[in-house]
């Protein structure tokens, strides 16, 4: 009988349940812990590494796991090389999609906008000195990229395209992976950036290429958060409350060129038995 090489979907996700639940436990301990006494400011300040660093989890859990149990980690974390063609049209793609996204928060944001409680959450990712620069670009851009994608769009996903076709495995996983983040106001740009994410990773059948597009993503979100102000704008990119049309028309064509020009180099994989 030969060795199992991959978990079972619903044991993939009852570990991705119980990692992010143990999240939630490690952040209200940390809380009622070093928290007493102070703000809520001052508390939001106090958890800022735990709120940026915690998701390392994402990555250490699965692959710990992984390794008990002896499931074959190149295969379930995609840990493949590509070109460096494809490493520069994911750098476009990610590009592209932030342009498209961004543009979809704005329209979204239009019709429910974003409470400012949810918008205070954004706090710990705004950078006062250059040690806290250096933190936060480790770890919501470098580690978030790298760990999230290694669970959801390799162990995750990889585990449901074994038992189904890769579409479904990409939608499923890209609503787990929405749905984690608990962020009903951001929840359909995050889901559409799964997608897109998922699609690569299954593409290409590596890591690679989902980590470039979700740091490329966050980068530039740490970046207009903390280099553009409130109200301020840029006055090239912004066309009143919209992304202005011509940006937006090269961000959609930049991201649907870079998915095809990638899909030309790499043939739709085959279901391993």
């Amino acid at each position: 009988m030969s060795r199992k090489q991959f978990p079972e979907p619903v044991e993939a996700l009852i570990l991705i349940l119980a990692i992010f639940a143990g999240l939630i436990v490690l952040l209200f301990l940390y809380t009622l812990i070093f928290g007493v006494g102070l703000t809520p400011q001052a508390i939001q300040k106090e958890t800022r590494y735990l709120y940026i660093f915690g998701g390392s989890l994402f990555l250490i859990v699965p692959v710990l796991y992984s390794m008990v149990f002896k499931y074959d980690l190149r295969r379930l974390f995609r840990l493949n090389p590509v070109p460096g063609t494809v490493v520069v049209f994911s750098l476009l793609a990610g590009i592209g999609l932030t342009v498209v996204g961004d543009e979809l928060d704005r329209l979204i944001n239009m019709i429910i906008p974003i409470p400012e409680w949810l918008l205070e959450q954004m706090q710990p990712l705004q950078a006062e000195n250059n040690l806290d620069w250096a933190l936060i670009i480790t770890g919501a851009v470098v580690i978030a990229a790298v760990a999230e994608e290694a669970l959801f769009r390799g162990f995750f996903q990889v585990t449901l395209e074994r038992k189904g076709d890769a579409t479904r495995a990409v939608l499923l996983s890209s609503i787990t992976w929405t749905l984690i983040h608990m962020n009903p106001y951001w929840a359909i740009q995050i889901f559409v950036t799964g997608v897109v994410i998922g699609y690569l990773a299954w593409r290409t059948d590596s890591l690679l290429p989902a980590v470039i597009v979700h740091a490329l993503n966050n980068l530039l979100a740490v970046l207009a958060l903390n280099l553009i102000g409130k109200d301020e704008s840029l006055g090239w990119y912004e066309w009143g409350d919209h992304v202005s049309p011509p940006v937006l028309i090269v961000g959609l064509v930049l991201l649907v060129w870079s998915l095809r020009q990638i899909g030309l180099i790499y043939r739709p994989p085959q279901k391993e038995d």
